[in-house]
C-alpha cells in the first residue's frame, strides 16, 4: 500500500506542467491608460489603442499639451512636458497664456506704467515636435479695466515671430530659429500667421512695440502627425517568475485625409518595442546625498527619496543590479524575447515614427507570451575550446571559418514546481557536428536519445536523463562547429518535448568551475581578421560530365568571415585562354561557408571540350576584392 501510494503521487510531483500564457494590453486586454507610466506625442483618442498624435485644421495644440511654467537649464530631450517663459527678469506666472482659457490672461504684467514692453520676449518650447501651419494670439476679447478700457484694445501693435523644427541647435544647444512673421504694426488684435506646414517645436514672440498688452491666448494650428510619439508602461507584475517567449503586436496605418483618419494599407511610418525583465517591482536606483561637498551618495527607498528635501535628491539612475538593461528594438510583431528570465517583473516602451506629415500609425494591442511555472528557476551556460578550458582573457579564440570543438557546459536549477526539460538546443554559425554528451558531476558520458543537427542550431534530445532536479541538471554538449564573425554568440534554450511549454532561454555564467569564460561568445584570431576568404576548394580535381553518375559534377566550396553586412561574390569557368566559359553564380552573400556545384556546361547549357578549366572566386568589399582561383580537368 504504501509503494501504491507513493507511485500514485509520483506523476504530479515531477510531470509539473506550465501553463502557457498571454499577458495583453489594448484590444481585449488591459487597458492602455492603466498600463500607462508616461508618453509623449501619444494619443488615446482611437478606443482601445495607442495611436501618434494627430490634428485636424481646426485644432489648437497648445492647450492640449502639459504645461509648466519655467526657464530650461539646458537643452531638452524630446519629452511629455511643454515649457513657457520669458526674458523678465521679475518672474510671474505665464501659465494663462496656453491655458486654453479666453478669459485669463497676463493681465496688467506687461502694462506697467512708463515700462517701455519693446524687447519682451516670449518663447514656447511643445516639448516635441508637432505639424503646424497656423499661429494666432489675442488678448481677452470681452470685459474691461476699471477705467473702462476694453481688454480686446491692450493687444499687441508690433512683432516678430521665429520657429525652430527641434533639430536645428547652436553650440551652446540653443535652438537656432528663423523668422516666421514680421509685424513693425498692425491694427489687428487677434492676429493670424500662416505658413506652409510643417514640424515645429520651439516658438518664440518678440514685441517691437513699446506699447502695453496683454496675451490671453496663444495657438497653434496644423494638420498631420507628430514625427515622433513614445510610450512607457509602469513595472508589469505577472504574479510569480514566469518564462518570457514571444512579443508580438497589432497594428494599423493611418492617413490624415482632410480633417479625417483613414486605414491605409501602407503609410511611411514605423514602430519598435524594448522590453527589460527584472527580479523586483522598481527598476529604478534612488540616491541621497550624504555629503553635498563631496558628492557621497546612498541609495534610498522611492517613498523615502520623494519625502526627503530637494538638495539631498541625488540622480535616480537605471537598476542594472536586479534589472536587465533594456532590449535592442524589436521591429518587428512576432519575435522571440532574449532577455533574463524566468523573472516577475517587467517593462516595455514603445516608439511609434512617422516620415510623412500625414501618415501615421496606431497600436491596437501588445501581447506578451510566457509561461507559468518555468522549466527551471535558473538556466546558465558557458562555452569554451573543448582543448583550452581556461583561455588566455576568460574569452575563447578560435581562427575564423575553420571548424574547432567547442565544450557547451550547462547548469540548471530545477526545483519545486519547475517543468524540468529533456532537450538543449544550441544556435550556431554554421552547420555543427555533435561530439558528446556528458552528465552528472564529475562529468560522464551518456548517450543521448538522438540529435538533430541543421544549418544553425544542433539540438539534443534526452528524455531518458530528464531534468528535473537540481541534482540532474549538469551537463556538458561537445560540438563542432565554424565561426565567421568576430564577437560570436552561441545561444541556446531548454526545450520540453513531452509538454507545450515554451522554449526558455539559457543565460551566460558559471556552469562549470573548470571552465573560466563564464559567457557564450566566441572571438576570432586577429590572423584571421586579414582574410575575408580563408578557405576555397574545387573537388575533384578531374570530371566527366558523361551523366553516368562518377564525377559528374566538381563542387566549389569556400568560406567568408568577417563580414557585418552581405558583399557582391562572383564565380566564373575561364579557358586557359582567359576566356569566360560560364558564370557560376554572382550573388550577395554574408559570413557563412557555402557550396556550388559546375556540370561541366558552358553558358549554351553545351558539355565543355576535353582541356583543363580556371575557376576564379571574387568578393567584392568596400576595402577591396579578394580572389581565389582553382584549376578542374574535364575529361569523357
Amino acid at each position: 500500500m504504501l509503494i501504491g501510494a507513493l507511485l500514485s503521487i509520483g506523476p504530479s510531483a515531477w510531470q509539473a506542467e506550465g501553463e502557457v500564457r498571454k499577458w495583453s494590453v489594448g484590444g481585449e486586454g488591459l487597458s492602455w491608460e492603466s498600463q500607462q507610466l508616461s508618453k509623449t506625442a501619444i494619443s488615446n483618442a482611437a478606443e482601445g489603442a495607442i495611436q501618434l498624435v494627430s490634428f485636424s485644421s481646426e485644432q489648437n495644440i497648445v492647450p492640449q499639451l502639459q504645461w509648466v511654467d519655467g526657464f530650461p537649464s539646458g537643452y531638452v530631450v524630446e519629452q511629455s512636458q511643454a515649457r513657457i517663459w520669458d526674458n523678465i527678469s521679475l518672474k510671474q506666472p505665464n501659465l494663462p497664456i496656453v491655458d486654453g482659457i479666453d478669459t485669463t490672461s497676463t493681465g496688467d504684467r506687461f502694462k506697467r506704467f512708463g515700462v517701455s514692453q519693446q524687447g519682451t520676449s516670449i518663447f514656447f518650447d511643445l516639448g516635441t515636435r508637432f505639424p503646424a501651419n497656423r499661429i494666432a494670439f489675442f488678448p481677452r476679447q470681452t470685459g474691461q479695466d476699471d477705467q473702462g478700457r476694453p481688454y480686446k484694445e491692450d493687444y499687441i501693435r508690433g512683432y516678430d515671430v521665429f520657429i525652430n523644427d527641434g533639430k536645428a541647435f547652436n553650440q551652446e544647444a540653443t535652438p537656432i530659429y528663423s523668422l516666421l512673421k514680421r509685424e513693425p504694426f498692425t491694427a489687428e488684435d487677434s492676429p493670424e500667421i500662416l505658413f506652409p506646414l510643417q514640424f515645429v517645436r520651439y516658438i518664440r514672440l518678440d514685441i517691437t512695440s513699446a506699447n502695453p498688452f496683454e496675451l490671453a491666448e496663444f495657438q497653434l494650428f496644423g494638420t498631420g502627425f507628430a514625427p515622433r510619439g513614445s510610450y512607457r508602461s509602469k513595472v508589469v507584475d505577472l504574479g510569480k517568475s514566469a518564462n518570457f517567449s514571444w512579443l508580438a503586436w497589432e497594428l494599423e496605418m493611418l492617413r490624415q485625409e482632410g480633417d479625417s483618419l483613414a486605414v491605409v494599407p501602407e503609410a511611411a511610418v514605423g514602430i519598435s518595442v524594448r522590453m527589460r525583465t527584472g527580479e523586483d517591482s522598481t527598476a529604478l536606483v534612488y540616491y541621497k546625498y550624504v555629503n553635498l561637498f563631496t558628492g557621497e551618495r546612498v541609495e534610498v527607498p522611492e517613498s523615502e527619496y520623494k519625502k526627503m528635501d530637494e538638495q539631498l535628491r541625488g540622480p535616480i539612475e537605471d537598476d542594472l543590479l536586479n534589472w536587465s538593461p533594456w532590449s535592442p528594438p524589436f521591429l518587428t510583431s512576432g519575435r522571440q524575447i532574449d532577455l533574463p528570465s524566468p523573472r516577475r517583473y517587467f517593462q516595455f516602451e514603445v516608439v511609434m515614427e512617422s516620415w510623412a506629415i500625414l501618415d501615421g500609425v496606431r497600436l491596437r494591442s501588445l501581447t506578451v507570451d510566457h509561461s507559468i511555472p518555468p522549466l527551471a528557476r535558473q538556466l546558465v551556460g558557458e562555452v569554451s575550446q573543448l582543448d583550452a578550458p581556461r583561455p588566455l582573457g576568460n574569452v575563447p579564440i578560435v581562427p575564423a571559418g575553420v571548424k574547432a570543438t567547442f565544450a557547451y557546459d550547462l547548469i540548471a536549477d530545477v526545483s519545486g514546481q519547475d517543468v524540468g526539460f529533456d532537450a538543449l538546443r544550441i544556435f550556431t554559425p554554421g552547420t555543427p557536428r555533435f561530439v558528446d554528451f556528458l552528465l552528472g558531476s564529475p562529468l560522464t558520458s551518456a548517450t543521448p536519445d538522438s540529435v538533430a543537427a541543421a544549418p544553425g542550431s544542433l539540438t539534443v534530445f534526452f528524455p531518458s536523463h530528464r531534468v528535473q532536479s537540481r541534482a540532474s541538471g549538469t551537463m556538458r554538449v561537445v560540438l563542432e562547429s565554424e565561426v565567421f564573425v568576430q564577437g560570436t554568440s552561441f545561444p541556446s534554450e531548454a526545450l520540453d518535448t513531452r509538454g507545450g511549454e515554451l522554449p526558455q532561454r539559457v543565460l551566460p555564467g558559471d556552469a562549470n568551475p573548470e571552465v573560466s569564460t563564464n559567457a557564450l561568445r566566441v572571438l576570432t584570431s586577429a590572423a584571421s581578421t586579414r582574410d575575408l576568404l580563408p578557405a576555397f576548394a574545387v573537388s575533384p580535381p578531374v570530371i566527366s560530365p558523361n551523366q553516368d553518375g562518377l564525377n559528374d559534377q566538381a563542387e566549389v566550396a569556400y568560406t567568408l568571415v568577417q563580414l557585418v553586412r552581405p558583399v557582391a561574390v562572383k564565380a566564373v569557368v575561364y579557358d586557359l585562354g582567359g576566356r569566360p566559359v560560364r558564370v557560376l553564380f554572382s550573388e550577395a552573400e554574408g559570413s557563412g561557408s557555402y557550396l556550388w556545384r559546375w556540370d561541366g556546361r558552358d553558358e549554351g547549357n553545351n558539355v565543355v571540350p576535353i582541356g583543363i578549366y580556371l575557376i576564379r572566386l571574387e568578393a567584392k568589399t568596400e576595402g577591396g576584392s579578394f580572389v581565389r582561383t582553382g584549376s578542374i580537368g574535364v575529361v569523357y
